[in-house]
């Protein structure tokens, strides 16, 4: 019968901190890009037209009948 050679305890090992920067900084980016996205589609021609103003401004909410 074999045996397998004892190993001492197993230590976890962490990540290096620079892989949670580079998520960080890929987050950063992914959230910029999307922002872009959005105000792309509101302001733009082929969207729904709104200037910067019109997306501060209050709106008036009709009154249902």
């Amino acid at each position: 019968m074999t045996q397998v050679p004892m190993q001492g305890p197993v230590v976890p090992v962490k990540p290096q901190a620079d892989i949670y920067t580079l998520l960080l900084i890929i987050a950063v980016v992914v959230l910029i890009v999307t922002i872009g996205v959005v105000l792309h589609n509101l302001m733009g021609s082929e969207g729904y037209g709104l200037s910067l103003g019109d997306l501060f401004k209050p709106h008036e909410i009709p009154a249902v009948k």
